[in-house]
């Protein structure tokens, strides 16, 4: 395997997990309140975290600017 080829899996790798933590942080949250996760969100440090709850409550109707007024993250 080529250097390149090593340093794209790598990063692929990578990729994945964090698209793999944020799946789970979804999962997570689908049977919380919208409540809940708003306070989760308020309180939330680690970007997937963020990323999981945010993507949640955009399903259930809340505005990108709603969120952002909560944690100042941008939605991604």
């Amino acid at each position: 395997m080529s250097f390149w080829q090593k340093l794209f899996s790598a990063a692929d790798e990578i990729n994945n997990e964090h698209k793999n933590q944020i799946a789970c942080v979804e999962n997570d949250c689908s049977c919380k309140t919208n409540e809940q996760l708003v306070s989760a969100l308020a309180k939330a440090t680690d970007e997937d975290t963020i990323k999981g709850i945010k993507k949640v409550l955009v399903s259930r109707g809340y505005s990108r600017k709603e969120l952002n007024e909560i944690n100042h993250h941008p939605v991604q």
